[in-house]
């Protein structure tokens, strides 16, 4: 068992690291070659490599349940103890699928330019790779950071993050009314950023720079953004590309400052899901402290207590002995679970600190069609009130927005208005809105205060979305601590009634 563990540990440290790497290598190699100009035994090298990749994921997987079949403890309690790990070597494994899907594809048509479809899985390999690559070394961070200053100074990290992701939005707010001012009162852009970039960091003096150099060139303002990105929301340029359409630049600007000023002071107020996956990690690497230390100091010694002075045990301490002897003799099982919680914490610092509109996340926007609601519903009501029709706030996004499925969205709802289909419809059928939202929308159409219902109905979007956020944080953090006390309750009762027991019956 002891070759078996050293032999799974190694395997661990070495298989995610190589499938990280070797995704990031082969979407890189896509996105520079498109479908040319790879050579044919360097793809042939790549798609053998996946299947290897494949088959030794299936290998530990089959390693994994075989360890738990053959143990002398409940074979069903012990699967589901390592179902997490479980789950993420099934990751591992469905990525170097995907490696092989496309690998599969390079060479094949005379598009030099990749799909819609075929880039959104180019990032989704990237993303995971990079995120397999960290697991390993993130496995040591709960051990470290279990000592207390450790513990504290990861909680001040956090905090340190927290608030470099708030002056983010605050430049983004500040730029943004800069815009805003200089439009409306028909100053230059270009020298007005140059001043303004004078009095900034070097790093973000850089990308004003930039940005104004772009300015002087003659491109448009919303070309110029999505050039430079970083400096402003995604959805802000999808709204200021709007106004230069409908000649209203000056108010599609100014609304955006301030959408970006009332979410700069939502997330100065409150932020929930940043403190909840804070809390979870915190709280989590407390209980694998205790629970471990449990395990491995204090039962050997109970159990040792026990057979010397031949006490009958309950079944609740046998089953206790039996589950930590077979969590410390295949520790190599759960080392996968270890790193979850702070690459979550990473994760989610990575998404505050460049803005999650920001980021190309397409596994995550797929799975949540509405993240974009709000948005869209904001930029038909611009286009509306600027006497434009709905599909310019749609060919906006189809061109500009930085997520490749509400690209493809909104480019099929503009296809399905423009051959005669109600655009509250295509709108419903792209899981844009719900039905009752379609319903409402259409009849505020009939009615004539369609911009006024849309914004509106963006606002409750929102706020229904953060509201369920607060009840989820709320929930979580008292089911965590009672999963804490009833984890350390069920040491103490199995472990400390025996030995009352034994009391008894010595005097």
């Amino acid at each position: 068992m002891e070759s078996l563990g050293l032999i799974f540990c190694l395997a661990y440290f070495a298989y995610f690291p190589i499938a990280g790497i070797s995704s990031i290598l082969l979407a890189r190699r896509i996105n520079d070659f498109g479908h040319q100009g790879v050579n044919p035994l360097i793809r042939v090298c790549w798609i053998l490599f996946s299947l290897f990749m494949m088959f030794c994921g299936v290998g530990l997987v089959c390693i994994s349940i075989l360890v738990v079949l053959f143990n002398q403890q409940s074979s069903l309690g012990a699967l589901f103890l390592i179902l997490p790990s479980l789950i993420l070597y099934f990751v591992s494994i469905y990525q170097e699928y995907q490696c092989f899907r496309a690998a599969s594809t390079l060479n094949q048509g005379d598009d030099y330019h990749l799909p819609e479809p075929l880039q959104m899985k180019i990032q989704s390999i990237r993303i995971l790779g990079w995120i397999l690559l960290g697991l390993p070394l993130l496995v040591f961070l709960p051990i470290f950071v279990s000592f207390l200053p450790l513990l504290l100074a990861c909680i001040l990290l956090s905090s340190i993050f927290n608030i470099f992701s708030l002056n983010n939005r605050a430049n983004e707010s500040e730029l943004l009314w800069l815009l805003t001012v200089c439009v409306e009162k028909n100053i230059p852009l270009g020298p007005e950023v140059d001043a303004y970039a004078e009095t900034r960091p070097r790093k973000y003096r850089a990308k004003l720079e930039l940005l104004s150099s772009r300015l002087y060139s003659g491109v448009s303002l919303s070309t110029a953004l999505s050039e430079t990105p970083g400096l402003v929301p995604q959805s802000a340029i999808v709204s200021i590309r709007i106004g230069e359409e409908s000649n209203a630049l000056s108010l599609a600007l100014r609304d955006a400052a301030v959408r970006t000023s009332k979410f700069l002071k939502n997330e100065s107020g409150d932020s929930s899901g940043t403190y909840l996956v804070v809390y979870v990690t915190v709280v989590g690497t407390i209980l694998f402290t205790i629970a471990g230390f449990i395990m491995f100091w204090i039962i050997p010694k109970f159990k040792k207590i026990f057979l010397d002075f031949d006490t009958a045990l309950p079944p609740m301490t046998l089953s206790v002995i039996n589950l930590s002897e077979f969590i410390i003799a295949n520790f190599f099982l759960f080392l996968p679970i270890f790193s979850v919680p702070f690459t979550l914490l990473i994760l989610i610092h990575i998404g505050n600190y460049y803005g999650w509109s920001n980021l190309r996340v397409p596994f995550f926007t797929t799975w949540f069609p509405r993240l974009n609601t709000p948005d869209c519903l904001r930029q038909i009501a611009q286009s509306i009130s600027a006497q434009q029709q709905p599909q310019l706030a749609l060919n906006s996004a189809s061109r500009y927005h930085l997520w490749a499925d509400v690209r493809m969205r909104s480019e099929f709802v503009q296809t399905s208005v423009i051959q005669g289909e109600n655009l509250w419809t295509s709108l419903q059928n792209a899981k844009f809105i719900s039905s009752s939202e379609a319903a409402l929308c259409d009849t505020a159409e009939r009615v004539g205060n369609l911009p006024e219902v849309l914004r509106a109905l963006a606002f409750s979007i929102e706020q229904r979305r953060t509201r369920k956020l607060k009840v989820l944080a709320d929930l979580l953090k008292p089911v965590i601590v009672c999963s804490l006390g009833v984890v350390v309750g069920l040491f103490v009762i199995a472990l400390f009634v025996p030995m009352i027991q034994l009391i008894f019956d010595l005097s």
